[in-house]
């Protein structure tokens, strides 16, 4: 059994493009797409010391609350630990929603009763608006599990510009969070 890592298509892109050409493909060609798409493996698995799975890196223990969270004590939480959203979880540790900074701005944002319908429907979203974080929270939430390669939450924080995402085990329940900030710990 080899050493050499798993070879992923964003490995061959980047060896494609370090070629910097088209080609017809040669066998000789074809050794040297190879051996650069290995070398990008490598360099991308030693960027990560190692460490390939999200279990490996994502933070915990993970600051949470419960749709019970009045607004107020989650601004609090939020503001005295530094951090940009909150897990909401119920009794048993499952996931139930997630509620960020945006989410809380939202509730003192309201456009004033004469605004106009392109402020309407200018914001990026509609606040909901409530006195627990139950009924504000986002229900829909996008997981990761510990298993789930390092490149899976890459491309998720890339696609949909996440700033964190919660790390759940088979049954829902929060194990951890990984974020941007995990991420460039160790590309710095």
């Amino acid at each position: 059994m080899s050493n050499r890592p798993a070879v992923i298509l964003e490995d061959v892109e980047a060896a494609l493009q370090q070629t910097g050409k088209v080609m017809d493909i040669t066998p000789e060609d074809l050794l040297t797409i190879v051996d650069l798409t290995l070398d990008q493996a490598e360099k991308r698995q030693s960027t990560f010391e190692g460490k390939q799975w999200i279990g490996e890196i994502m933070t915990v223990p993970v600051i949470t609350c419960t749709p019970d969270t009045t607004i107020e004590e989650a601004a609090r939480i939020l503001l005295e630990k530094n951090i940009h959203c909150l897990p909401v979880v119920d009794r048993e540790n499952k996931l139930v929603g997630i509620v960020t900074e945006s989410d809380l701005i939202f509730q003192f944002s309201a456009v004033p009763v004469g605004g106009t319908l392109r402020q309407l429907l200018g914001r990026k979203k509609a606040p909901r608006t409530g006195h627990t974080i139950g009924e504000i929270m986002v229900r829909k939430v996008t997981t990761v599990y510990p298993n789930d390669p390092i490149q899976k939450a890459i491309r998720l924080i890339i696609k949909y510009g996440y700033g964190r995402i919660p790390v759940v085990d088979g049954d829902n329940r929060l194990a951890g969070i990984v974020a941007r900030k995990d991420i460039l710990y160790f590309l710095r």
